[in-house]
């Protein structure tokens, strides 16, 4: 089969006429619903039914449009690369910019290592920033791909959002906390403690769901508002107040430091990345498939 043939069906697929489609292509009708008849022919199946000069579409021929749109786009993105290539107008990309919040990165370096292995020709680009920056930068076409949190980014319009994993949260808080005896906590026993936290640019999507749960819960704590997840650090390691982390986030693994589990909460967070789903970088594609 031709991808002519698939180019006639795919036109009176959409367009839901014989006619139309071949005045699209500049052929007779004749030449079309021949093209149609020998698809069926081939295929062993009906794709359209014909009656009182109408068509409509079968099960199968719903099922053959979507592959025969898939093979199509793909053709013309294969014809797209040759004439890059062969023209030296446009150079297909070689590099991926990604961004991420600052505190993130370490839960990202593994898929990164791999990519790496698989692609050693591509160049990547780290942006640090806030997540409010960050997804700017995203909308405008600045940066490719940016790791972080659900709650920041699985909900941007017009992006595909893609789960690394899910973790549970930890209590993190310094060695100098009188708590920091204790490997189990309640949040009852947190009441008297700050919780260090980034602003709301940092984290705007985080912060007004952690101030909307402050009003809902029995639970009350003094709340302060810091600009970077380095500040977060040092005042939690100073022992000016406690915060919330995944286990996994070997930035906090310092000796001032320790992790404590919740015993009456289950917290968890989810990371993963986003991307623009009309962003024309080919890389995004073979990077984002590492996470399938």
């Amino acid at each position: 089969m031709d991808l002519h043939k698939m180019q006639y069906f795919k036109d009176v697929y959409e367009l839901n006429s014989f006619t139309k489609a071949a005045n699209k292509n500049f052929v007779y009708q004749s030449a079309v619903t021949q093209q149609i008849a020998s698809i069926e022919k081939e295929l062993g199946v009906l794709l359209f039914e014909r009656e009182h000069g109408k068509i409509t579409h079968t099960q199968a021929g719903k099922i053959f449009y979507q592959e025969c749109r898939d093979i199509l786009d793909e053709y013309e993105h294969v014809l797209e690369e040759i004439k890059n290539y062969s023209s030296h107008k446009v150079q297909i990309q070689k590099k991926l910019k990604i961004g991420f919040s600052g505190v993130m990165e370490n839960n990202f370096i593994m898929l990164i290592n791999e990519y790496m292995r698989r692609y050693p020709e591509v160049r990547i680009d780290f942006i640090e920033g806030s997540y409010m920056s960050l997804c700017e930068k995203l909308v405008s076409q600045e940066i490719d791909i940016i790791f972080g949190v659900a709650c920041e980014l699985e909900n941007i319009p017009g992006t595909v959002w893609k789960v690394l994993f899910t973790e549970n949260q930890k209590i993190l808080l310094s060695r100098m906390n009188e708590l920091a005896e204790k490997d189990v906590l309640s949040m009852d026993e947190l009441g008297s403690q700050t919780l260090i936290v980034p602003s709301k640019d940092m984290m705007p999507s985080c912060h007004k769901k952690g101030m909307q749960l402050c009003k809902k819960t029995k639970y009350r704590m003094n709340i302060d508002f810091v600009d970077s997840f380095e500040a977060v650090k040092m005042k939690v390691a100073s022992n000016q107040g406690i915060t919330f982390v995944m286990n996994s986030f070997k930035t906090y693994d310092y000796d001032s430091f320790k992790k404590v589990r919740f015993c009456d909460i289950h917290f968890v967070c989810t990371l993963g990345i986003t991307y623009l789903k009309n962003n024309k970088n080919r890389l995004i594609d073979n990077f984002s498939k590492i996470l399938d």
